[in-house]
C-alpha cells in the first residue's frame, strides 16, 4: 500500500497532529490518548511497518512510541549465527562495497549473499566508507571506525615499519584485536575503492554517494542535515508550488518530522507557524 493510501485511511488523519509527536515532557495521558486512536485504526500494522522502514523515530505510529519502536527493531535484528558487521567488513568488505555500489544490490540481497542481516550489512558499509570531512552521521561510530578516523596513517606507517599488531596497539593505546580488525577493514576499503574506480571513476565518491540510499533501506532514517543535502532543493521547490510539508514528506517517502526540521534549517526560521506544524504532522 502506498504512503498516500495509508494516509487517506489513517484514523489520525482528523486528529490533533501535536498529539502524535510526544517529547520528554508529554504527559502519559496524552500518549495514551494517541494510542487509543491507533488502537481502532484499520491500518495500524501497515503504519507501524511503514514507520520502521522510513526510520520515523519522532511520532507515535501504529500504536507505538519511538522508544517502543526502537525496542521492537532491536529485538527483530538479533540473529544468532549470522555474520556480524565486523566480520563482514573484515572478511568481505570489498565484495560488500561492490555489491551495494556497482551492482546496486539491496541490503537484504547482500545479507542473504553473505549470510548476515541487513542491519549488519549497513553497519559494515559505514565501517568501510569514511565520512566526509565534518560529517556527523546518524549512527555513532564503533571503536574500529574511531581508530580508522583518527589514526589511519599511523596504522599504515607502523605496519610498514614491521611492528606487530600488539606493538601497534601499545603505541596507539588500543587493543590488539581492534588494531588487527582496523587494518583488515582498511585493506578491504582500499580494495573496494580500487575496484569501484575502474574507468577513471572516483570509487570513494561513488561509495559516499550511496550512503543515503543504504541508510534509508536500513530503516535507521535520515537526519535533518541528510535531508537538506539530499532533498533540500526538491523540498523548497515543492513548498514553492504550495504543497504542504506533510504531502512533501509522503511523496518523497521521508519521515514527516525530519522533513519539518530540515525545512526549518533551510528557511533559517526560529519557529514554524502552527499551520506548518500541522501540515508536517
Amino acid at each position: 500500500m502506498s504512503a498516500l493510501a495509508l494516509q487517506s485511511q489513517a484514523a489520525c488523519a482528523t486528529a490533533d497532529p501535536d498529539l502524535f509527536f510526544p517529547d520528554e515532557s508529554t504527559p502519559a495521558d496524552r500518549i495514551a490518548a494517541a494510542k487509543e486512536i491507533c488502537a481502532g485504526c484499520p491500518i495500524k500494522q501497515a503504519c507501524l511497518a511503514d514507520a520502521v522502514r522510513r526510520g520515523d523515530w519522532d511520532a507515535i505510529c501504529g500504536g507505538t512510541t519511538p522508544a517502543e519502536r526502537r525496542t521492537l527493531v532491536r529485538a527483530a535484528r538479533r540473529a544468532p549465527g549470522k555474520a556480524s558487521a565486523r566480520q563482514l567488513a573484515v572478511k568481505h568488505g570489498a565484495h560488500l562495497l561492490v555489491s551495494l555500489v556497482e551492482w546496486q544490490m539491496s541490503l537484504e540481497q547482500v545479507a542473504v549473499d553473505l549470510g548476515s542481516t541487513p542491519a549488519a550489512v549497513y553497519r559494515a558499509f559505514l565501517m568501510l566508507t569514511p565520512p566526509r570531512l565534518g560529517q556527523q552521521r546518524t549512527v555513532p561510530g564503533n571503536v574500529i571506525e574511531e581508530l580508522l578516523n583518527t589514526s589511519k596513517e599511523q596504522l599504515r606507517t607502523l605496519e610498514r615499519r614491521g611492528l606487530s599488531h600488539s606493538e601497534i596497539g601499545v603505541v596507539l593505546k588500543a587493543q590488539q584485536s581492534i588494531v588487527s580488525a582496523a587494518l583488515s577493514v582498511l585493506r578491504q576499503r582500499e580494495e573496494g575503492i580500487a575496484r569501484l574506480s575502474a574507468g577513471g571513476r572516483d570509487g570513494l565518491q561513488r561509495m559516499r554517494g550511496e550512503e543515503v540510499r543504504v541508510r534509508l533501506e536500513s530503516g535507521v532514517g535520515l537526519s535533518p542535515q541528510d535531508v537538506v543535502e539530499a532533498f533540500g532543493r526538491t523540498i523548497l521547490r515543492m513548498r514553492g508550488e504550495g504543497k504542504p510539508l506533510r504531502r512533501i514528506a509522503i511523496e518523497l517517502d521521508l519521515c514527516r518530522e525530519t522533513v519539518r526540521r530540515a525545512y526549518r534549517v533551510m528557511t533559517d526560521s526560529k519557529a514554524l507557524t502552527r499551520q506548518d506544524m500541522g501540515e508536517a504532522a
